[in-house]
C-alpha cells in the first residue's frame, strides 16, 4: 500500500519530532543513567495531548486513531525507546476506557489521560502466567454496590510513577462459572488496600517503571466496571491486539534508531582505508535491515488502518508486532556490531539498544504467542 499522510498527521509528525529532539533528547542521558522516570517530560508530553492522539475529541482527544498514535509511539522511538514505552503502556488502559467504558468513565477517566492530567497502568498479568490471561487468579467479588478485590498483578508499567492515576485491573467475577468470566475495573490511586511495589532496574524500558500491583480487600464502586460484566477476556484480548501495532511501531522506530547510529559511527569510522559501510560484510546485512524496515513500515500502516476502519485486524496486528520486534532485535546487534568494541560501552547510544528492543519481543504477548496465533490461521 501507499503511505500517504493526511495534513493532520503531518502535523502530528512535525509536532512529536519537535518535542522530541527538543526536550527529550537532552534529558535522556541522565534518566537513562539512573533509571529514572521522567516526569516533568512525560507531563509535558501529556499536557501536549499526545497520550490522547488516538482518542474522541469529544472527550479531549485528537481524533486521529490508531494510524496517529501508531506514528507517535514510532517517532518517539527512534529518539528513545523507553519513552516510547511510558506511551504505549499507557495506551493500554486508556483504549480499554475508550472502546468499553461507558461516557461517565470517559469523562472521568479517559479525559483526564487526555488532558494530560495523569497517565494510567494495566494489570493483567500475574506471578503464575504472563500470557495465559484467562488464567487470571485474582478475583472481584460483589457485596451490594460495591466490588471486593483481591490478588496480584505484575510487569505494571507506568504504576506507582508520580503521574499515576489509576489502574484497569482483570479479574475473575465468577469464579463457578469458569476461568474465563472474566471483568474489567477502574481501580484509582489511594484506593485502600492498593498498594504497588518498588521498580526494579532492567536492561530494557529502563526508566518506565514496572511494578507488582497489589490488591488487598480493595472495595471500589460497581460503577467501576467497565464494560459488562463477564466480558473481559473478550475486551482484553481486543485491546492487547491492538497494542501490539505500537508495540510494532515501537520497533519500526527503534530499528530506524539503530541505523541512524549506524550509519552515522560507520561513515567516519576507517579500516584498511575506507568507511567500514563500504565493506559489504557490514554494508549487506544493512540494507537487510533497511528492505526490513520498510516492511515493517508498510505492516504497521495497514494493522492500524484496519482496526480504524472496524475491519478485522487481530492476524495482522499478531504479524506486524512479530515482524517488527524481531526485525528491532536484528537491527540493535548488527548495529552494535558497526561499533565494534566501541558498541558495548556505556557512553555510546548504541549500547542500550539491544536491551530495549529484547522487550519488544516478549511484551504484549511473546514471539512464540504470537506464532501461536498466527499458526491457527493453517486449520480454518
Amino acid at each position: 500500500m501507499l503511505i500517504d499522510f493526511n495534513d493532520d498527521e503531518r502535523m502530528l509528525t512535525e509536532a512529536v519530532r519537535r518535542f522530541a529532539q527538543q526536550q527529550l533528547a537532552p534529558a535522556m542521558p541522565q534518566h537513562l543513567s539512573d533509571h529514572e522516570f521522567p516526569t516533568a517530560l512525560v507531563k509535558a508530553f501529556g499536557q501536549m495531548g499526545f497520550m490522547g492522539t488516538s482518542y474522541d475529541p469529544e472527550y479531549g482527544g485528537g481524533g486521529l486513531g490508531t494510524c496517529g498514535a501508531a506514528l507517535v509511539a514510532e517517532l518517539l522511538a527512534r529518539v528513545e525507546p523507553s519513552f516510547a514505552a511510558i506511551f504505549l503502556c499507557n495506551s493500554a488502559p486508556t483504549s480499554l476506557i475508550a472502546r468499553y467504558g461507558n461516557d461517565a468513565q470517559k469523562r472521568q477517566w479517559l479525559q483526564a489521560i487526555n488532558e494530560g492530567k495523569m497517565i494510567a497502568s494495566f494489570g493483567v498479568t500475574e506471578p503464575q502466567g504472563g500470557s495465559d490471561v484467562a488464567g487470571v487468579k485474582t478475583t472481584a467479588v460483589q457485596e451490594g454496590d460495591e466490588y471486593v478485590i483481591n490478588g496480584q498483578k505484575m510487569f505494571s508499567t507506568n504504576a506507582g510513577t508520580p503521574l499515576h492515576g489509576f489502574s484497569t485491573v482483570i479479574a475473575v467475577t465468577d469464579p463457578d462459572a469458569g476461568s474465563k468470566r472474566l471483568s474489567s475495573f477502574i481501580v484509582p490511586v489511594g484506593t485502600p488496600g492498593f498498594s504497588v511495589g518498588k521498580p526494579a532496574k532492567k536492561i530494557g524500558w529502563r526508566f518506565a517503571d514496572s511494578v507488582e500491583l497489589f490488591f488487598d480487600n480493595v472495595r471500589i464502586p460497581k460503577e467501576y466496571l467497565i464494560g459488562q460484566r463477564g466480558d473481559g477476556l473478550k475486551q482484553v484480548l481486543t485491546v492487547l491486539s491492538v497494542g501490539r501495532i505500537l508495540v510494532g511501531a515501537t520497533g519500526l522506530g527503534l530499528a530506524r534508531r539503530a541505523i541512524d547510529l549506524a550509519k552515522s559511527f560507520g561513515r567516519d569510522r576507517k579500516v584498511f582505508g575506507k568507511s567500514i559501510l563500504e565493506h559489504q560484510g557490514l554494508s549487506f546485512p544493512l540494507a537487510d535491515i533497511l528492505t526490513k524496515i520498510h516492511a515493517a513500515e508498510l505492516m504497521v500502516r495497514n494493522s492500524a488502518t484496519l482496526v480504524d476502519e472496524g475491519r478485522p485486524f487481530r492476524n495482522e496486528t499478531g504479524m506486524t508486532k512479530l515482524f517488527a520486534s524481531e526485525l528491532a532485535v536484528e537491527a540493535a546487534l548488527k548495529a552494535i556490531q558497526v561499533h565494534g568494541a566501541y558498541g558495548v560501552f556505556e557512553e555510546y547510544p548504541v549500547s542500550g539498544l539491544l536491551g530495549e528492543a529484547k522487550v519488544l519481543e516478549i511484551a504484549e504477548g511473546t514471539s512464540e504467542i504470537q506464532r501461536l496465533v498466527i499458526a491457527r490461521e493453517l486449520l480454518d
